[in-house]
């Protein structure tokens, strides 16, 4: 048996080593898939900040893939490009309408006006 003084360094070290979380796990089921898809879409290539689906549907019963809608807050780019010193990021909502083919891969994306909503 080690010294007491040993085992306590050797604790140190695992405790040291922390390990990132497992990613979470997949959605289930179709919808949740594509609302995860659109969202994961949005945020990535779009830089929302939040994004919420307002409408989600499937084209030709999942057949061909589906359709969703959504509101998205993103970062103000006329104020960005001003390069004033904010506190606070200034965020703009924004509205998308996203096709999915059925594998869950983007085909489109259109920007909608605010006035259709």
């Amino acid at each position: 048996m080690l010294p007491k003084n040993q085992r306590a360094g050797h604790e140190d070290d695992q405790k040291s080593k922390v390990t990132a979380p497992p990613p979470p796990p997949p959605p289930v089921g179709k919808v949740s898939a594509a609302r995860a898809a659109v969202k994961q879409f949005l945020e990535s290539e779009l830089g929302a900040r939040e994004t919420r689906i307002t409408k989600i549907a499937p084209v030709e019963h999942g057949a061909l893939g589906w359709s969703a809608e959504a509101e998205i807050l993103v970062p103000n780019l006329e104020i960005k490009t001003l390069g004033l010193p904010l506190t606070q990021e200034i965020l703009e909502q924004e509205y998308y309408l996203v096709e999915l083919d059925i594998d869950l891969i983007v085909r489109s994306y259109e920007y909608l006006s605010p006035s259709s909503h």
